[in-house]
């Protein structure tokens, strides 16, 4: 007869070690779950159930349902992508008392510690991650099934603590699936050693404690070795990243993670690798070619993306307000926290955010060209739209603007150390915030503050600057202040697409 068990890990998790073995040279782990640990633990279970029934219970049905487990054989259906997790290190107490123990050593009464290692197998939570028992003997009958059913359902872990189960007799009409393990007395290559029931096993074998001369060998009394084959894993596939694409989005924001902070100065040059690597990618879904560059692309692709690019099919500037997409930093602290791709008006289509996304699956480099250049990485972790856009680009106005990163004047304002009257920096915010039609001349007041510094700036590739650090520039930390509030987002100067010259209001 056949019984068949079905078992599930809730947490994904089966935290177990075999029977008298260190974990610390536990070379298989237990997997299969071992037939011995099931007998002792369905009797654990029978007596809370005697203990919750009604009526007092012949403990002769313990004894038949050992007999039954015992005498059984043993296969099963294992979920085939279980993987074996890295073993957890714990510090367990012990014994409370002087740590430590030297008598002319100054300590404290604390407890002891003992190192333990906790070895587990990931399972796949759902029907993936069904563990099937198959069954077969001689001595069931559908009493001792109704008794194994009571004793399942109060089976609330197996093995160590932390592995929550849940476990049943299987009784539907639908056929169980085919064992891809079953147990050989005889090893074989490639098998692990699982520990079974003999099948002339008593009570008075399985409930023995581990404390118990004939329990505490390496196999105890009532107890063989058999041998099992996992079933093979299938090999592993990446899965294509397919985003979900967002309607009426002109704003993607990316919190930047790494061991070092990107220095301020150094802003423009992590953009600036950023934009290069996502125009790559929306070249590549365009003409479906993995080695598409925009050197390599024809006049027409280019004509299709000049809103990411913001430069016509020559590589030409855009002339006009910038409706062009915008790579800025948002920072925090004096450090750069969030990157954020922005465009004034025309939403971002599926090809640019899936461009944009995949763009940030990589680290980027935000060090200056040079052998630190690979050392010094950033990694974009996208945000959904539950993190709120950062203040100036939620729509709400303000009188009082302060620079957020450092502002870049695009033309020299400085001749031989002097001010040139005409390209002072109140001029060029003011002529800027004119041509852009943001303000005024005179409807905004320029205060400048704090020490000025040196920046990286973004130059185009057909520039004529090749030497490191020639294309630094002094940078200005400035206030402005408009006579009627204005919205947002507001950046002005040299690099303002590349998140220089980026406002916040106050």
């Amino acid at each position: 007869m056949q019984i068949v068990l079905r078992q599930a890990f809730p947490l994904g998790r089966f935290h177990a070690t075999p029977w008298s073995v260190n974990p610390f040279d536990d070379p298989y782990g237990e997997w299969p779950p071992s037939p011995w640990r099931l007998v002792r633990a369905v009797v654990a279970r029978w007596y809370q159930w005697a203990r919750e029934a009604d009526e007092e219970q012949d403990p002769q049905q313990v004894a038949d349902l050992v007999a039954a487990l015992c005498s059984s054989r043993y296969a099963f259906h294992l979920p085939v992508n279980t993987r074996r997790g890295k073993p957890w290190r714990q510090y367990l107490p012990v014994e409370f008392g002087w740590n430590p123990r030297a008598k002319k050593t100054a300590g404290v009464r604390s407890y002891s510690t003992s190192l333990a290692q906790d070895n587990y197998w990931c399972i796949p939570c759902g029907e993936d991650g069904t563990v099937w028992w198959l069954l077969e003997g001689k001595n069931w009958t559908e009493s001792l099934i109704n008794l194994l059913d009571n004793c399942l359902e109060r089976i609330t872990y197996f093995g160590r603590a932390e592995s929550f189960t849940r476990i049943s007799v299987y009784r539907s009409s639908e056929p169980p699936p085919e064992p891809n393990c079953e147990l050989n007395e005889l090893r074989i290559p490639g098998g692990v050693p699982v520990l079974t029931p003999r099948a002339d096993t008593d009570q008075t074998d399985i409930e023995r404690v581990t404390d118990d001369p004939q329990a505490a060998l390496p196999t105890p009394q009532g107890a063989r070795l058999m041998y099992a084959l996992r079933p093979a894993r299938p090999p592993a596939h990446e899965r294509p990243l397919r985003p979900p694409i967002r309607r009426d989005c002109n704003l993607l924001q990316f919190a930047i993670g790494c061991n070092v902070a990107p220095e301020m100065r150094a802003i423009a040059r992590l953009t600036a690798r950023f934009r290069g690597r996502v125009i790559r990618e929306l070249i590549q879904i365009k003409t479906g070619d993995s080695e598409a560059s925009w050197s390599r692309t024809g006049q027409k692709i280019r004509e299709a993306i000049t809103a990411m690019t913001g430069k016509d099919a020559k590589g030409k500037p855009l002339t006009g307000p910038h409706r062009h997409a915008e790579f800025l930093a948002w920072c925090e602290d004096g450090r750069p926290t969030r990157l954020l791709v922005w465009r004034d008006g025309r939403p971002f289509d599926g090809d640019e955010q899936t461009a944009v996304l995949r763009a940030a699956s990589g680290e980027i480099s935000w060090a200056a060209a040079g052998p630190d250049s690979d050392v010094w990485k950033a990694k974009l972790v996208p945000l959904d739209r539950a993190v709120p856009p950062p203040p100036g680009f939620d729509g709400v106005p303000a009188c009082t603007w302060e620079s957020l990163t450092p502002y870049v004047p695009p033309r020299h304002h400085l001749r031989k150390g002097k001010q040139r009257p005409r390209e002072s920096l109140e001029s060029q915010i003011q002529r800027e915030l004119s041509l852009r039609a943001i303000a005024d001349v005179n409807d905004v007041e320029v205060e400048q503050y704090g020490a000025p510094c040196w920046v990286a700036v973004h130059n185009p590739r057909n520039g004529t600057t090749k030497q490191t650090g020639a294309g630094d520039k002094r940078a200005y930390e400035v206030r402005l202040t408009f006579s009627e509030p204005i919205k947002g987002p507001l950046r002005l100067g040299h690099s303002s697409s590349f998140g220089l010259g980026l406002f916040k209001p106050v």
